[in-house]
Order: C-alpha cells, then structure tokens, then sequence
C-alpha cells in the first residue's frame, strides 16, 4: 500500500490535483444529485487523507473519505425511494 501512494503522491507529484479533482467530483454529484460523482469524489481523495492521517497531528483525516461515502449512500438510497414514490 505504501508503495501504490508513494507512486500516486511522490513520484507522480499527485497531491494537489486530487484534492481539487476530488473537490470538483464532490461539487458536480451534489450538483446532479448523482451518487457516483460523490462515491468517485471519496475515492480520488482517499491516498491523501491516509497521507495526511499518518502524521501525528492530524490521525482523524483518514476518515475524510468516509463522509462523500455517507453522502453517497444517503444520495442513492434517496433516488432509490423517489423511483419508488413515482411508480
């Protein structure tokens, strides 16, 4: 595992445009109210909070991704009942 994020976060220099490409992804499904945008959105942030959540300063940031997954859920069990109602 260590080796996929020193890949993704050193080699490839990936910080920062996942941060701001996991942002966009978030802001887009909350936009189009699609589950996959947020469930994407927690996928692409995932290698820097468990970069960040190996520092002593901040061990609660693995757990960042956690909330576009709740949202994600949230978002798909709503569409879920919806097409319920409507039939």
């Amino acid at each position: 595992m260590e080796s996929v994020m020193g890949l993704l976060l050193g080699t490839l220099q990936l910080f920062y445009p996942l941060i701001v490409m996991s942002a966009i992804a978030f802001v887009l499904g909350l936009i189009l109210r699609s589950w996959l945008w947020v469930l994407a959105s927690a996928v692409l942030i995932y290698p820097d909070s468990w970069y960040i959540g190996g520092t002593p300063a901040f061990p609660w940031a693995i757990y960042v991704p956690l909330i576009p997954v709740f949202v994600a859920i949230w978002l798909f069990l709503s569409k879920k009942r919806n097409r319920r109602a409507a039939a």
